[in-house]
């Protein structure tokens, strides 16, 4: 049972970092408020790909690759 509540924690605590990683990658890289962030950070680790918020520097291109990359690596040791 111990196990079973520590994946859980282990899987939570990965999205929420990837997650947070991305609302402030957003926010530093793009210089976009809060919801806007996130909302990109959600659109993108979801795959739905409805296009950018606002157009994408190329910094923010490459965060966006890395975000991702990232997003598929959490979800495939989830």
């Amino acid at each position: 049972m111990k196990d079973i509540k520590q994946k859980i924690f282990t899987t939570f605590g990965a999205l929420l970092i990837l997650f947070t990683a991305g609302v402030a990658g957003y926010a530093i890289i793009e210089r976009w408020n809060f919801l806007d962030s996130l909302y990109m950070t959600v659109i993108t680790l979801a795959t739905i790909g409805y296009g950018e918020v606002h157009p994408l520097s190329q910094g923010g291109r490459i965060f966006t690759i890395f975000l991702i990359l990232g997003g598929i690596g959490t979800m495939t040791y989830i």
